[in-house]
């Protein structure tokens, strides 16, 4: 796949899945790769950005957009995360 771009819808989709799991969102992580255009393994790295913003496991580097998607969006219930990521 070509390099991709993340923009900040890309990463509201993953954030959902990432805060509320996959099972709570209406597409699953294949179906998200898809329609942003890069690997279910992109997908997964980038949950792991927001494990590392988390301080969870041993990754230390991040995007800085998923810094800014997570302190953007953190306070966000399920339904109003939902609403943004994926309309």
């Amino acid at each position: 796949m070509a390099n991709h771009t993340w923009v900040e819808k890309d990463d509201l989709m993953v954030f959902f899945i990432y805060k509320f799991g996959v099972e709570n969102s209406p597409l699953s992580k294949q179906e998200i790769a898809d329609k942003i255009g890069v690997s279910l393994g992109s997908v997964s790295y980038r949950i792991g950005n927001f494990n590392a913003i988390n301080g969870v496991g041993n990754a230390t580097n991040f995007a800085k957009l998923s810094l800014k998607v997570h302190e953007q969006y953190s306070n966000l219930s399920m339904q109003e995360l939902k609403a943004i990521a994926f309309t």
